[in-house]
């Protein structure tokens, strides 16, 4: 049998009719999950027969919620499924019937909980946070459900306790930061702070909340994150904590329509929250599942906010960094904060060294070339683009030292 082809045309008559606009690693992913789902189809040069189960890894904010909304359309105007939609938060529940109707994709979804004991039958399984699927009440989940295809959404799809996730077939396409290249998620700028404790984070953002904005904290306890509220509300910041026995939806409403900008938890908030005009994240010490997740959280691109801010402390055991590279990053020293790497908050050039690039760049337009070789202006000898980048840093800091020299003998 030859392999399945879901191609542009099919993709296009898929997408009719829905109210958002595709992009384009939302079409090649839906339609290679619908290939291997289809039948017989080629991965990596090697033809493999129908998959009964595949997952999408795909980073927070990349639209998994429509990727599997569409792919749930497919299954139900082309085989006829009935669709069973289950998260482990209700958060993530309401964000896929809100998507859903909102967006028209007219899918009929039932949505159940992970950890419902009575859910309905269904032929197409669609697991959101699908790094969940491993665990016992997620088995007894698939044993009543009995679906003919299992559908996994998931920006970690790897686990700390290394339980294996046992689907099929793994769709990847745009990872962070092309994402970030592309437009579709925020540039950021790294902190680093020395030590992650709730004096310390509070300080960071009474020192300078005007940076932060609007913030998300994780601690990883309960008492901790009671301590940091304590610290801010004593400083004169008022903020929410949001645990599994809050009153999430009334603290998550306060925290968009800005009656508090800061709101702290331990884990509820990093799957399903999303708040584009979110600013800021405070991602305690974790691997690196934890980390994206946290992370993830402030990613999404929101008017009027350039660039989001991701502040970890030196040890934690996955700096956000290594998963993506930052507009612009800063350690925390005694004094402030140190740039580390080029900064775009160092907008003006001194004059002096100003004044050395054009004399350099006139030398190279004259026909100077080769190494060491020097044009001469007026009783100046000056190195043509070529000199080395130790010489002219030297330059400058002798030169400071000189002006910091005057001004204290002033």
């Amino acid at each position: 049998m030859a392999p399945s082809c879901f191609d542009d045309q099919c993709c296009d008559r898929l997408w009719a009719g829905v109210r958002v606009e595709p992009r384009d690693y939302q079409r090649r992913v839906v339609g290679r999950v619908i290939e291997m789902f289809s039948g017989p189809h080629v991965d990596r040069n090697v033809e493999l027969p129908a998959a009964r189960s595949v997952i999408v890894e795909s980073p927070t904010g990349s639209g998994k919620t429509v990727m599997g909304l569409l792919i749930a359309r497919w299954a139900q105007e082309q085989l006829g499924m009935r669709v069973v939609w289950t998260a482990m938060r209700r958060n993530l529940l309401a964000q896929a019937n809100r998507e859903n109707l909102s967006r028209e994709f007219g899918v009929r979804l039932q949505t159940v909980s992970m950890f419902d004991k009575q859910p309905p039958r269904g032929d197409l399984l669609i697991v959101d946070e699908a790094q969940h699927d491993a665990t016992t009440s997620m088995a007894s989940l698939h044993a009543a459900v009995a679906p003919a295809k299992v559908l996994g959404l998931s920006a970690t799809p790897w686990r700390a306790d290394r339980l294996g996730l046992c689907f099929e077939r793994t769709v990847r396409d745009a990872g962070i930061r092309q994402l970030v290249l592309d437009g579709y998620l925020s540039p950021f700028a790294h902190y680093t702070i020395p030590v992650w404790t709730p004096a310390a984070v509070a300080a960071a953002w009474l020192r300078e909340p005007a940076r932060w904005g609007r913030s998300l904290m994780f601690f990883r306890t309960l008492a901790e994150c009671r301590a940091c509220a304590a610290l801010l509300a004593a400083g004169g910041e008022a903020c929410e904590i949001v645990t599994g026995s809050s009153d999430r939806d009334a603290q998550i409403e306060r925290f968009e329509r800005g009656e508090v900008r800061v709101m702290i938890g331990a884990a509820v908030l990093t799957e399903g929250f999303d708040c584009p005009t979110l600013q800021t994240v405070f991602c305690r010490p974790a691997g690196r599942g934890p980390t994206v997740q946290m992370a993830g959280r402030v990613l999404r691109r929101a008017e009027g906010i350039a660039v989001k801010n991701i502040v970890q402390c030196g040890q934690t055991r996955h700096p956000f960094t290594a998963t993506a590279p930052p507009a612009t990053q800063y350690v925390r020293v005694d004094d402030g904060w140190r740039s580390i790497g080029l900064n775009d908050r160092v907008e003006q050039v001194t004059s002096h060294m100003l004044d050395l690039l054009v004399r350099m760049s006139q030398a190279d337009r004259r026909g100077v070339r080769g190494e060491g070789a020097t044009a001469v202006r007026g009783r100046r000898t000056v190195k043509p683009w070529n000199y080395r980048l130790e010489e002219a840093r030297d330059r400058f800091r002798r030169s400071k030292a000189r002006r910091d020299a005057a001004a204290t003998a002033d």
